[in-house]
């Protein structure tokens, strides 16, 4: 068989770092073991030079649009040392935000739909003190974590909305909004596609992962630098304008949607006869 395939608390935005103890430790990072760390990741969501409002009109995809949905999934998340060599983190329990090694980041305020809280940061464990030269993460949901039942999934893999029912996984970004020629609305939704399953319904694979892996470098220090979406990049080539006939608007992952290759391609995915490549949506400020 083939698939086409949230309480929430408001962060203050401030970063924090609390040291577990200093001492001797094993790993690749430059002064890993001394003075790691619990640490809050601040992520910030940037348009025309501004922070995102949910709502706010904005020049996107070759016309005026507004967004009032902007949550993704982020995974496994690594710092770079100055070699190179990268130092896995782990995404600590933190519900209703982050569990299972996922951590859900939440940029829209209920502007008119959702909810008022928002989540902004990603609270990591394993992180020395001090600077890095950069960071890499999934945004996406691990294979294991995907498929699972939504009913009964532990945060923040709760969240109905960001599941896809008919696709046996989630979605790992979710972007909604209108723009002045598509008032009904339009989708921007990523998750994997081409799924099988086996008899009983579990699903065993899928031809098109689409888990998008972002790195950022030039220099990082958590307790002073924030990881910023540029929205204008992500939308780069995307046509808020029109749409294919008979297909959703605008993506839904679907890999016959002519409309979701330039998303495909700012994200760093595959698409079609597209192959993939480095993403550059994030930046360190």
């Amino acid at each position: 068989v083939v698939a086409a395939c949230s309480g929430k608390s408001e962060d203050s935005g401030d970063a924090s770092t609390t040291f577990s103890g200093e001492g001797e430790g094993e790993g690749e990072g430059e002064g890993e073991g001394e003075g790691e760390t619990t640490t809050t990741l601040q992520f910030a969501a940037k348009v025309e030079g501004g922070t995102f409002v949910c709502g706010a009109d904005y020049t996107l995809g070759g016309t005026t649009a507004s967004l009032d949905d902007l949550r993704f999934y982020v995974s496994a998340v690594e710092a770079i040392d100055d070699t190179g060599a990268t130092v896995p983190l782990t995404i600590v329990d933190d519900s209703p935000w982050q569990g299972v090694g996922v951590a859900l980041l939440d940029f829209e305020d209920g502007c008119r739909s959702g909810t008022a809280e928002t989540r902004t940061t990603v609270v990591v464990d394993g992180l020395a003190a001090g600077d890095w030269q950069g960071v890499r993460f999934t945004v996406g949901v691990p294979f294991d974590q995907n498929h699972i039942d939504v009913a009964t999934a532990p945060a923040p893999l709760s969240v109905s909305s960001m599941f896809w029912s008919w696709n046996a996984g989630y979605k790992f970004l979710k972007i909604d909004g209108i723009s002045t020629e598509l008032t009904s609305g339009f989708s921007i939704h990523t998750g994997s596609t081409m799924c099988e399953m086996d008899d009983a319904g579990t699903v065993t694979g899928c031809a098109n992962e689409n888990r998008a892996v972002m790195e950022v470098s030039g220099g990082f220090n958590p307790a002073s630098n924030t990881l910023v979406l540029d929205l204008a990049a992500l939308f780069d080539g995307v046509d808020l304008t029109s749409n294919t006939p008979d297909t959703p608007a605008v993506c839904m992952a679907a890999p016959t949607d002519p409309d979701c290759a330039p998303l495909f391609d700012n994200l760093g995915l595959p698409f079609s006869d597209q192959p993939g490549g480095a993403a550059s949506i994030f930046s360190v400020e």
